[in-house]
């Protein structure tokens, strides 16, 4: 083989593994952080290595149509190896700065909203002055908080509804928001928002003109079966005899919400961290009601749990792509992730070309859904 064959060869392996890196390096892994969690998942203890954003949970909108936070938690608790004297930084903002000292590539946005404080949003939206207060109170809290990297905009949901009615107002009311937002804090910060997953949260928005002000979409791709007396996965991958709606997966709302405008590069696909289950369900293959719903919690106490009980038994199911775990004798039906259907996730992120994954939310994890989405994304490090 003559020199300059293999000098050729060099120079081709050197562009593809440089283009390989490019491409993992590339996706997103989001993960949310929960400031109510601390006392029992201290932030200093997130796996930051894994991670290239972390959503703090949650900001929220004042009676003035302005940003507000836990200031008690965020500023002035005091955490373990903090200095105590009454001048020292307290609170998790400053667990931030010191987690983002050992890892300069991790960036925090803040969360807005969530399912329990979006009620502000529907009339905050409604109006010029109220869009324009809120964004500059956004813009002042990062100038204020450098620590944080952006905004992401968590309104559970706009037209569609949750714990509030919705209107059809609020899907222009959005596009002028997030465009007020982007004006506020700038280029150089990011600006994100979190949506439903279902036809009814999809359908109604302008995402075309939305996604022109947004870094990206975080889709949040499960909750698709979470109430009521029938049991059904959480988050399929695809439909599988979906007898309520065969629109209730993950990847019927991807197809949906690129088909609306939004690039891919631009979509990040939400995952689960936790379970949901069912009591009084006669059936191990679901898709029947039982009495009523019951508590499962995230993939730790399932591990501990459940999956430790020599009574439930696990099930896959080949085309949804998801597992499920079921009791005969206790009738509980239960859905949940596992390594398996993460790593499939993560592959399907790849194969579609889409921006990441987002999951719910950190402390769920022993480190078993995380290490093995990551996988699925071929990610081995980040930097």
């Amino acid at each position: 083989m003559t020199i300059t064959l293999l000098l050729a060869l060099f120079h081709v392996f050197l562009q593809t593994s440089a283009s390989q890196s490019t491409a993992t390096a590339a996706h997103k892994v989001v993960g949310y952080y929960a400031d109510w969690t601390a006392e029992r998942y201290p932030l200093a203890d997130i796996p930051a290595d894994k991670l290239t954003h972390v959503n703090y949970a949650f900001g929220k909108i004042d009676a003035n149509n302005k940003l507000t936070f836990n200031r008690a938690i965020a500023l002035d608790r005091v955490y373990p190896g903090d200095c105590t004297e009454p001048q020292c930084p307290h609170g998790l903002f400053h667990q931030i700065s010191l987690l983002k000292e050992k890892h300069p590539h991790l960036k925090f946005i803040l969360s807005v909203g969530g399912w329990t404080d979006s009620g502000p949003f529907y009339e905050m939206a409604a109006t010029e002055e109220n869009r324009q207060t809120f964004a500059g109170s956004c813009a002042e809290f990062l100038k204020t908080y450098p620590q944080f990297d952006g905004i992401d905009i968590d309104w559970e949901h706009p037209v569609a509804g949750g714990l509030q009615p919705g209107q059809p107002r609020d899907a222009h009311n959005y596009v002028l928001l997030l465009s007020a937002l982007r004006s506020a804090i700038g280029p150089g910060r990011f600006l994100t928002v979190a949506v439903g997953a279902g036809a009814r949260a999809i359908d109604p928005l302008e995402y075309a003109d939305m996604s022109t002000s947004l870094d990206w979409v975080n889709v949040m791709t499960y909750d698709f079966h979470s109430g009521g007396r029938r049991a059904g996965f959480n988050s399929a991958l695809y439909n599988h005899d979906d007898p309520m709606n065969p629109r209730s997966n993950t990847d019927a709302a991807v197809q949906a919400i690129l088909a609306k405008g939004v690039p891919r590069t631009k979509l990040v696909v939400g995952v689960p961290f936790y379970g949901r289950g069912w009591r009084g369900i006669e059936s191990e293959k679901g898709w029947t009601e039982g009495t009523g719903t019951t508590q499962v919690g995230g993939y730790r106490a399932i591990a501990t749990n459940q999956l430790q009980s020599s009574g439930f038994v696990r099930r896959w199911d080949d085309v949804a792509k998801v597992p499920w775990l079921y009791n005969a004798d206790t009738k509980e039906w239960i859905t949940y992730e596992d390594a398996q259907s993460m790593r499939i996730k993560g592959q399907y992120v790849v194969d579609q070309g889409l921006a990441g994954a987002m999951f719910w939310e950190l402390s769920n994890d022993d480190g078993t859904l995380l290490d093995a989405l990551r996988a699925g994304l071929g990610v081995s490090k980040l930097r």
